[in-house]
């Protein structure tokens, strides 16, 4: 079968399995939204910011190895033996330093709160280390079964735990648990969800096993070891870190989580996609069709397009009703930085957004990635400085929304001398159109 075919196959599946997930989601955020307040949600953004950032610090690049290296794997040893060598030892590293940074969070979280002056937040310290831990472990199963293509079962499983956690957050609400509610419910679903994994992959865990060659596996883990720690500065959570740090509302840091959040849905359609179509582009690429390697990349970005860029449209025009009749009108107030975020989020899924970082590795232009990545991170936290004091969330959204965009239009031009990339925006601008 073609690769874009294989690519549209698998695409059924992780639709169909994240229409569930998002609308089960969309139910979860709505009821742990009126249930906070804008002022438990601000507060919650902020817990969000140590497990995020500690599953970025946990990942060695690790998923980014499993996701163009198993492929390739397999098509030169297909007895899987030299698969499950690399599957087995990637998650052993993933269980190792998993547990060495949970015990270093134990210690720093204090010296964090001190630093953004809320101590009183302590209390959380044990749930947020259960919630890194399962994010962390989660996050290298389900790109196991991304690299395999078996959106099947991730469409199950997810839909499954998305609703268990759904139904917990309900149970646990009904008890007044506060944040706590959240956090638990998340944590207990999640681990559901690892067990599935653990069930569903079991061929990994039992047979004969090689060990892997690691050279030339060690640059590809660093470069995207490297882009996932100074990429920090292009994710939320350095936002909301720093408005904490220049003392903004808490109100004002839950409209931007929920406007965050949101603009995320939007993009529900793709999500998984890109770590499926880094799996086609490497084996393709290793089949030596760099020919085809363009033109894959072509047709998947000008169907991601198709897909999304109709929902940020809407979003943008909308984003006031949206707000107010999804969350209240207690929100209203985030209906600009909601708009705002959704214009920046769909230019950049039409330019390739999700698929440009993908087709560097497979090129092997990781310096190139980790460069654009620096300059874009950069480029974000100068911004935030500047225009955090003065506008609060709207500054961060501003500065983001930027830097995102800068990082995209570099990578493709970088891309544009390895390979031809000017098919893709045809379809793109007519979709706009």
């Amino acid at each position: 079968m073609a690769p874009f075919r294989r690519f549209i196959a698998n695409v059924s599946w992780t639709v169909l399995g994240k229409i569930c997930v998002q609308g089960v989601l969309f139910f979860l955020s709505i009821l742990l939204t009126r249930y906070l307040g804008k002022e438990r949600l601000g507060i919650y953004a902020t817990l969000l910011v140590i497990p995020v950032f500690a599953r970025l610090v946990n990942s060695f690049g690790l998923e980014t190895v499993l996701n163009k290296r198993l492929p390739q794997l397999n098509v030169d040893d297909p007895s899987g033996v030299r698969g499950r060598g690399l599957v087995r030892r990637l998650v052993l590293w993933r269980l190792l330093t998993g547990a060495g940074i949970a015990l270093l969070l134990y210690g720093f979280f204090p010296m964090y709160l001190h630093f953004i002056s809320l101590p009183g937040l302590l209390e959380y310290r044990g749930a947020l280390i259960l919630y890194f831990l399962a994010i962390t472990v989660d996050s290298l199963l389900s790109t196991l079964f991304m690299t395999l293509l078996r959106f099947r079962v991730i469409a199950v499983s997810e839909t499954l735990c998305a609703g268990l956690n759904l139904v917990l957050l309900g149970v646990f609400i009904w008890a007044d648990w506060g944040i706590f509610a959240v956090l638990y419910a998340y944590i207990i679903s999640a681990g559901v969800n690892i067990v599935i994994y653990l069930v569903c992959s079991r061929d990994f865990w039992t047979g004969p096993a090689a060990a892997p060659e690691w050279r030339e596996m060690k640059p590809l883990a660093a470069a995207s070891y490297g882009i996932s720690i100074l990429g920090f500065g292009l994710m939320a959570q350095s936002d909301v870190f720093l408005m904490n740090y220049f003392g903004v509302d808490s109100g004002d840091v839950g409209y931007y989580h929920l406007s965050t959040g949101l603009v995320g849905m939007m993009g529900f359609l793709l999500a998984g996609v890109a770590p499926m179509a880094l799996s086609l582009f490497s084996e393709t690429f290793s089949v030596g069709q760099e020919r085809g390697l363009s033109r894959l990349w072509c047709e998947v970005v000008g169907f991601a397009s198709f897909l999304t860029a109709p929902i940020y449209v809407f979003g943008f025009f909308h984003a006031e009703s949206l707000i107010t009749f999804i969350y209240g009108g207690e929100f209203g107030g985030a209906a600009a930085v909601l708009a705002v975020f959704a214009l920046f989020s769909g230019c950049q899924t039409v330019l390739g957004y999700n698929f440009s970082v993908s087709a560097l590795f497979v090129l092997d232009r990781q310096r190139a990635a980790v460069r654009t990545t620096v300059e874009s991170a950069a480029l974000n936290v100068i911004l935030d400085l500047f225009l955090i004091p003065p506008l609060g969330a709207m500054g961060a959204v501003a500065a983001t929304g930027s830097s995102l965009v800068y990082l995209v239009v570099r990578q493709l031009l970088i891309l544009n001398r390895e390979m031809d990339i000017r098919p893709a925006f045809g379809p793109v601008s007519r979709c706009l159109l």
